[in-house]
């Protein structure tokens, strides 16, 4: 278990109780039992789940444990579509503003397709956006990339909360 991710969620929770706004406009949920989280998913994301089931971080949502399944349509190939994806190769764990992020599952890699104006699936932009689901939480999610990752960048509660523990300075 990855020490730094518990300790940053908890972190964020607590923050995120102490002002109503943030309450409603975020959640970071107890984790998943590790028998109600499905055989599929990539380890880090298994991880994830263990700690916060699900995840709503202004722009981001992480799928909880009972819908992250159903969920993987987003990674059917699209006929005519730039990039081809598959469930084989890829797994989609959330959305961000209601576009599919991925984890590559051979390497752990996150990608995203970066709003350029498209619909994701039209999109030729797809890009890296880390090593690993962990990093990419704690970097993109949880961190200093919000801003970039985000539609609304440093203007929404997520990255007020950010800012209040110290993950985001603009």
């Amino acid at each position: 278990m990855n020490d730094e991710l518990r300790r940053v969620v908890e972190e964020l929770r607590v923050a995120v109780s102490t002002q109503e706004e943030w309450r409603m406009m975020n959640s970071l949920p107890a984790g998943a039992g590790p028998e109600s989280i499905g055989a599929g998913l990539p380890e880090q994301v298994r991880e994830f789940l263990t700690v916060a089931d699900g995840a709503t971080c202004g722009d981001v949502t992480v799928f909880g444990a009972t819908t992250v399944d159903g969920m993987q349509f987003h990674t059917d190939p699209v006929e005519g579509a730039p990039v081809t994806l598959g469930r084989a190769e890829w797994f989609c764990p959330g959305v961000v503003s209601d576009e599919p992020f991925f984890v590559n599952r051979s390497s752990g890699e996150v990608w995203y397709f970066p709003d350029t104006g498209v619909e994701w699936w039209m999109s030729a932009a797809f890009e890296k956006a880390a090593d690993d689901f962990t990093t990419f939480f704690l970097e993109w999610v949880a961190g200093p990339e919000y801003a970039r990752l985000s539609a609304t960048g440093p203007d929404d509660s997520w990255a007020d909360v950010l800012r209040h523990v110290g993950r985001l300075r603009l």
